[in-house]
């Protein structure tokens, strides 16, 4: 499984959590293939659900529900192109929030994956959710099923005004059942890196009430003093399941995520320390593969 897809953010997870892992079913009779080399190319399409918009356990105050569809080319070689459209069905927002365009490469054998690609985000001007400061991330990471436990690490660069650098680690074990077209995946995953994002973030006040003070008042600060420390930033447990049948694939994910280590930020005259709760959101989509039938 392609465990990039299910933790790097939550909106474009959605989109395309199943994209690449359509090629690693266990060994089902009608499964895909599991090798780079012998993988036919196809076009996926999909649409799915984000409850809340979630980053590094992380959220805006006012929720920020997702409706997105996707699509992608997925070449046999390993290359990929990919690009999502994303509505906020906030009550009082309902707008297009969202577009996301992909490529990159991955590479499949038997139990091992890597991959490298990079994504653009455009977001609408008023979008208030978390990730609104970034306009790009540039990714590479690696996954190893043993059996027993499968285990995962991924590097990303975030731009934004600022770069910052992320790395994750997770380790889960699936489960197989209906003629290995079900698939449950308890994972644990762990998140540290730098906060410049959330620096911009906060300084373009998207914050809206997520910054208290000690009063209980709305404070938009003017910097983060802590933003370019490298931290862990966030827990998560998570359950993905995924469900196969013919060209389609149908997908429920569970998170529950516990930031840690909250940022400092300062107004020029007070420092504030931010205010961390844990969360819990998840997302649901369905997805289709078109692919040339063999004569």
């Amino acid at each position: 499984m392609n465990k990039i897809k299910f933790y790097m953010i939550v909106v474009v997870t959605i989109s395309t959590v199943s994209t690449k892992s359509f090629a690693q079913k266990k060994n089902a009779p009608d499964s895909l293939a599991t090798d780079s080399t012998s993988q036919k190319s196809y076009v996926l399409g999909g649409a799915g659900y984000t409850s809340d918009i979630v980053f590094l356990g992380r959220k805006s105050s006012s929720r920020a529900p997702y409706f997105s569809v996707s699509a992608g080319y997925y070449h046999k070689t390993g290359l990929f192109i990919s690009s999502s459209i994303s509505y906020l069905a906030a009550s009082g927002e309902n707008r297009v929030d969202l577009f996301t365009a992909s490529g990159g490469y991955d590479y499949y054998k038997k139990n091992f994956s890597a991959g490298v690609f990079a994504t653009g985000y455009i977001f609408n001007n008023k979008s208030y959710t978390v990730k609104s400061a970034l306009t790009a991330n540039l990714s590479a990471y690696a996954d190893y099923d043993f059996d027993i436990l499968e285990l995962y690490a991924d590097g990303t660069l975030y731009f934004s005004n600022q770069s910052d650098f992320i790395f994750s680690a997770a380790i889960s074990h699936n489960f197989y059942t209906a003629n290995d077209n079900l698939k449950i995946s308890p994972t644990f995953s762990l998140y540290s890196g730098t906060q410049n994002y959330y620096s911009n973030y906060n300084n373009n006040k998207r914050f809206g009430g997520h910054m208290l003070t000690a009063g209980g008042t709305n404070t938009m600060g003017t910097g983060m003093m802590s933003g370019g420390i490298f931290n862990i930033q966030n827990y998560e447990f998570s359950v993905p399941v995924r469900y196969d049948v013919k060209h389609f694939r149908f997908i429920f994910l569970p998170v529950y995520a516990m930031p840690v280590n909250p940022a400092t930020i300062t107004d020029n005259q007070n420092t504030y320390k931010e205010v961390l709760n844990n969360n819990f959101f998840w997302s649901v989509g369905v997805f289709y593969r078109f692919s040339k039938q063999k004569k």
